[in-house]
Order: structure tokens, then C-alpha cells, then sequence
């Protein structure tokens, strides 16, 4: 089977490579032009690594543009994320300035509440030691009027006694003076009686006197000992009051102290809630300092990069660009062979939108790296010359640079010439091919016929458009095998020769037309020669 197929493909390979001939005439000079099999396949083989080439190249610089884009996305990334992380260092240096200043206020509040509660221990300390000395000043007091309460007592009872013994005087003399007046008749010893009693009542009437004084000593003196126990009692009362004023005053800063010493505990937790967050914070900045360093390590291998691959772009597209130039070149000196004007076509080619022009103006970059100027230029100047060989490209397809039969001679060239039937002197606007009779005849670039039937001395007549204003005829025929409007290929059989109109024998008469104008075909061959059509 293998053996079978293997056969097959020889056979068909050797239908395809057939010795050919390419008569050139030029001058009234012929040159015959052979080509071996050997030779047209090193140019199939050739025109296959030129398309295999052409498509890697263009797959690379595809590839090479995505591959860029991806890194300026990666890199305007990681430009957002450090600016991210610089705003939020920013943030926690705010922060850490808030909790120090917070730290600082309380602190000082702090400093303010214990001052203040030093001044109230101290007065703590004032009001202890003055109720001390109230309660020292009090117990005296106390024991003043105890002293005074029993001298007191002494002195009623020893008045008490003085008194008993006034009556009891009194009670004497009373019954003395009945006595002496019972007495009375005895004259003498009434007399003496009476002398010894004025005596003993004078004695008596004496002593009542210093009792009556001493009673009445013994009255101020119980008059003051009882002033000086009411003042003591007022005093008391008064130090009693001043005591518990104190106890309030000892009771109101004992709770301000067990406040400040609550405020003092949380203000302490506080402190230590605030020194944790320092420390997370200072913990936090480092690692923020560490990942800013890494990043800015980061960048700075990244701008390397990026600087290599912009060097290594710019590079490649030098390279594409002088490419690209030979090839527009060829491609130029091809078509300026044919007797064309390459601007003319191009012209027409950008009229259907192929192709673009104007200053270079460069773009909005927001980039930070050198040389962007430079690569976008030569991306810009290679982008033209590519538009440019697109539309080369695009003419080439369509330019008649094949000849329109397998085997032939031309009889007649393009230009003056002696008219074959009357001899005169006349303009020829196309060649003549010499062949034989039914021989295939190609259209020779790819184009849609437009007109196809008898027209009068050309007889049997194809008119093929190629586009751009190229148009080709084909005169003579003996049989037309496509139709008006049809689309056809290069190389595409499109009928037989033959001798139809005002013809003297079987021949092609070829025409090669510009905007309605002839042209010398000839000149299309010579180019053709140079360029492999597919």
C-alpha cells in the first residue's frame, strides 16, 4: 500500500516538474531560458522557506508585542502596588504619631493626677494630724470637767456642811438669847452671861461672816468651775463638729483616692495597651521597611529588565525593519521592471484603506524607563514600512508577470511594426505567441473576467481584470472556456489557441492595459522572471 501510494506521488510530481522554456525576446533578439526540474524544485523549495520564514517572523513579533505588553501591565502593577504601600506607611506613621501624642496626654495627665494626689495625702496627712490634736485637746477637756465636776461636788458638799452649821449656830444663839431671858432676874449673872454670850455671838456672828465669805468664794468659784464646764462643753461640741467635718473631708479624699487610684490602674493598663501597639507598630514599620526594600530590590531588577528587553526589541525590530526594507525594495525595482509607477499604485491601494501615513507624533507614555522615545519611533517607522509591503505585496499579486502559454514563440513583438495582411505601417499594442493550435492558454495573475465573447478583428476575445486598473487580453481564441464576471486564479486555464478575427494563423495575442493605456507585456516578463508566483 505504502509501495502503491509512494508511486502515486512520483507520478504526480513528475507530471507537475516537466522540463520548461522561457523564450525571451528582446531587440529581435530571442533568448531561450531553460529551467530543470532540478532548478524549479530549489525554487518551490525556496519560495517554501521564504513562506515558512515570513510566517515565524511575523509569529515572533506577534508574540515579542504580546510578551510586552504583558510586562508593561506587570510592571504598572507593581508601580500600583508600591505606591499602595508607600501611602500606607504613610497611614501608620500617622497612626504611630496619634498613639505617641496620646501616649504624651496621658502622661502628662497622669504626671497632673498623681501631683494631685501626693497634695491630697498631704492634706490627708494635715487633716490626721489636726484630729489628733482635737482628740488630744478633746480627752483634756474631758478630764478638766471631770476635774472640775468633783471639785465641784467637794465644794457643794463643803457648803452643804457650812450651812448645816450656820443653822446650827443659829439655833444655838436662839436658845441662848431664850435662855438669858428666862435668866434675866439674876442680874450679875445675867450681865456676865450676857457678856460671854455677846462674845461667843460675836464669835459666832464672825465666823457666819467668813463662812458668808467663803460660802460666797465657794459660790464664784463653783460660778467659774461651772463657766469653764459649759465653755469646755461648747468647746467639745465645737471639736466634735470639727471632727466630723474632718471625718467628711477624710471620707471625700479617701474615695478621690481610691478614684485616682483607679484611674491610675487603667491608666496604666492603658499605658501598657499603648506601649504593645508602639511595639506592633515599630514591629509592623520594620517588616513595611523590609517589604519596601524588597519592592524597591524589586523594581530595580525589574527596570534591568525591562531596559534588556527593550534593548533586545529595539534589536529585533532593526533587524525586521532592514528585512522588511529589502524586501520592499525588491519588490519596488520588481514593479518599476514592469513600467509602472509604484506610487501610482500605492495610491490606489491606500484609496481602499491598506494602508496609513502621516508625522510621527509619539504617544502618551507614562513609563519611567529610558529609550521608550527611540523603540516607539523605530516600532513606527517599521509599522509604515510594513504597511508599505503590504500594499507591495497585495500589488504583486495582482501584476501579470506569468507567460499565458505552456509552449510558444512570439511571432510579433510590442510596438511599430508592418501590419501582416496589407503591409502598412502599424502601432502593435500587445505580442503575438506563436502555438499550436488548442493549445491551453493561463491567465496569467489572479483577476475577474469582464468580458468574455467575439469583438470583432480580436475575434474570440477574454478580458480579465486584475485590479488596480491592470487589465489583460487575450485575442484569437479558438475556444473561450470561462465567463464574463467569473473569478479566476493565476495560472488558471481560460482557453484554447486558435485564429478567430483578423488573424493569418494560430496565435495568442496578448495585451497588458493600465488605466485604458497599453503597455509593452514584455516588460511584465522580463519582471516576471525575478519573482516566483505561487
Amino acid at each position: 500500500m505504502l509501495q502503491g501510494l509512494r508511486s502515486r506521488v512520483d507520478a504526480k510530481l513528475s507530471a507537475f516538474f516537466v522540463p520548461r522554456e522561457l523564450i525571451l525576446r528582446a531587440h529581435d533578439r530571442v533568448t531561450v531560458l531553460r529551467l530543470s526540474v532540478r532548478t524549479q524544485q530549489a525554487g518551490l523549495c525556496a519560495v517554501f522557506l521564504f513562506l515558512v520564514w515570513t510566517l515565524a517572523a511575523s509569529g515572533g513579533f506577534v508574540l515579542q508585542e504580546y510578551t510586552i505588553a504583558g510586562k508593561d501591565d506587570e510592571i504598572e502593577q507593581q508601580k500600583f502596588d508600591y505606591f499602595s504601600l508607600l501611602s500606607e506607611v504613610a497611614e501608620y506613621h500617622q497612626q504611630f504619631a496619634r498613639i505617641a501624642g496620646s501616649l504624651e496626654d496621658n502622661q502628662a495627665y497622669l504626671l497632673s493626677a498623681l501631683r494631685d494626689g501626693v497634695q491630697g495625702e498631704e492634706a490627708l496627712a494635715r487633716i490626721e494630724e489636726n484630729l489628733r490634736k482635737t482628740e488630744s485637746e478633746e480627752t483634756r477637756v474631758v478630764a478638766a470637767r471631770a476635774g472640775l465636776g468633783s471639785k465641784a461636788e467637794r465644794f457643794g458638799s463643803e457648803l452643804e456642811a457650812i450651812l448645816e452649821r450656820d443653822q446650827a449656830l443659829r439655833a444655838r444663839v436662839q436658845s441662848m438669847r431664850s435662855i438669858l431671858v428666862e435668866d434675866s432676874p439674876d442680874g450679875g449673872q445675867a450681865a456676865e452671861a450676857d457678856r460671854r454670850l455677846g462674845q461667843r455671838l460675836q464669835d459666832l456672828e464672825s465666823e457666819l461672816t467668813q463662812s458668808d465669805t467663803a460660802r460666797r468664794q465657794l459660790e464664784a468659784t463653783v460660778a467659774d468651775l461651772r463657766s469653764q464646764v459649759m465653755t469646755a462643753q461648747q468647746e467639745r461640741e465645737a471639736a466634735e463638729t470639727t471632727g466630723e467635718q474632718f471625718r467628711d473631708e477624710i471620707r471625700i479624699l479617701e474615695s478621690q483616692l481610691t478614684l485616682a487610684a483607679n484611674r491610675e490602674d487603667g491608666l496604666d493598663r492603658q499605658i501598657s495597651a499603648l506601649e504593645q501597639s508602639l511595639e506592633t507598630a515599630i514591629h509592623r514599620g520594620d517588616g513595611l521597611a523590609d517589604d519596601k526594600s524588597g519592592l524597591q530590590g524589586e523594581l530595580v531588577d525589574a527596570r534591568q529588565r525591562m531596559s534588556d528587553l527593550r534593548a533586545a526589541q529595539h534589536s529585533i525590530v532593526e533587524r525586521l525593519r532592514d528585512r522588511t526594507e529589502l524586501g520592499v525594495d525588491s519588490i519596488e525595482r520588481t514593479v518599476a521592471m514592469t513600467g509602472l509607477k509604484v506610487e501610482d499604485l500605492l495610491a490606489r491601494v491606500e484609496g481602499s484603506g491598506a494602508s496609513q501615513g502621516g508625522p510621527f507624533i509619539a504617544g502618551d507614555y507614562s513609563g519611567d524607563f529610558n529609550g521608550d522615545a527611540e523603540l516607539e519611533i523605530a516600532l513606527s517607522l517599521l509599522d509604515l514600512r510594513l504597511n508599505r509591503w503590504n500594499a507591495l505585496q497585495k500589488i504583486m499579486r495582482t501584476l501579470p508577470l506569468t507567460v499565458p502559454l505552456d509552449s510558444y514563440s512570439i511571432s510579433s513583438g510590442y510596438g511599430k511594426r508592418k501590419d501582416p495582411l496589407n503591409g502598412r505601417m502599424a502601432y502593435h499594442r500587445g505580442l503575438d505567441f506563436r502555438a499550436r493550435t488548442k493549445a491551453p492558454i493561463y491567465s496569467t495573475a489572479p483577476g475577474t473576467v469582464t468580458y468574455a465573447g467575439w469583438s470583432g478583428p480580436f475575434g474570440r476575445m477574454i478580458e480579465i481584470d486584475h485590479g488596480h486598473g491592470i487589465r489583460t487580453r487575450y485575442a484569437h481564441l479558438k475556444k473561450i472556456l470561462v465567463k464574463s464576471g467569473q473569478s479566476v486564479a493565476n495560472r488558471e486555464k481560460i482557453g484554447l489557441v486558435g485564429s478567430s478575427g483578423r488573424s493569418t494563423g494560430p496565435h495568442l495575442h496578448y495585451e497588458v492595459r493600465y488605466n485604458g493605456a497599453p503597455l509593452n507585456p514584455m516588460k511584465f516578463l522580463t519582471a516576471g522572471k525575478h519573482v516566483f508566483k505561487d
